[in-house]
């Protein structure tokens, strides 16, 4: 039976090398040497609980992932989860949007510009795929979705006015913005750590 050091150590390797973190880097992160890092992938030390949450929140997971036995198969199934989840909800998007097409087709055939129901479904969509992405995706994937946001929004409305495609001009500052806060929040991180 292996001991619970022996399954940290374990765990501490396995999520280091799945964050693609070098024990330098690490080490770094949590304000201890890449020697200390050996020693606990070693499982001839282990790490104070307040840097065991440290790691969690580094590699994005629980207490309970860093300290029991996990098989690859269970952390693919909890991403595949996650991944599942955010189709479904953006499916169910996709599915409103069809049938409020439908219905204004049955019911107001010569209602005009009756496909905007497909236009504004995509940046809906956006704002399904940013919550799940602040939930359980990394920046990256916070910072697409919001970019996807911006301009499918700003595509929309241009679709819905005619003629104001100068309100594209907006996007610009708003992706500058963006760009910045990602980059602000991404060096945050890196200093808390």
């Amino acid at each position: 039976m292996e001991t619970l050091e022996n399954i940290i150590a374990e765990n501490i390797l396995k999520h280091r090398k799945l964050s693609k973190l070098t024990q330098a880097e690490l080490g770094e992160k949590l304000n201890f040497s890449d020697k200390s890092v050996s020693k606990w992938e070693k499982g001839e030390s282990l790490p104070d609980i307040v840097t065991l949450k440290k790691m969690c929140d580094i590699f994005n997971i629980t207490l309970n992932d860093l300290t029991s036995k996990t098989s690859p198969k269970q952390i693919m199934r909890k991403s595949s989860k996650h991944l599942l989840i955010t189709l479904l909800s953006a499916g169910l998007v996709w599915l409103v949007a069809t049938t409020v097409f439908v219905f204004l087709l049955l019911f107001t055939p010569n209602t005009p510009k009756i496909w905007l129901c497909f236009i504004y479904a995509v940046p809906v969509t956006a704002i399904v795929m940013l919550v799940f992405s602040c939930l359980w995706a990394k920046n990256i994937w916070q910072f697409l979705a919001s970019t996807l946001l911006i301009w499918t929004s700003l595509i929309s409305l241009c679709l819905t006015i005619n003629n104001i495609w100068y309100i594209l001009l907006i996007g610009v500052p708003l992706e500058i913005l963006l760009m910045l806060l990602f980059f602000l929040k991404k060096s945050n991180i890196k200093n808390l750590k």
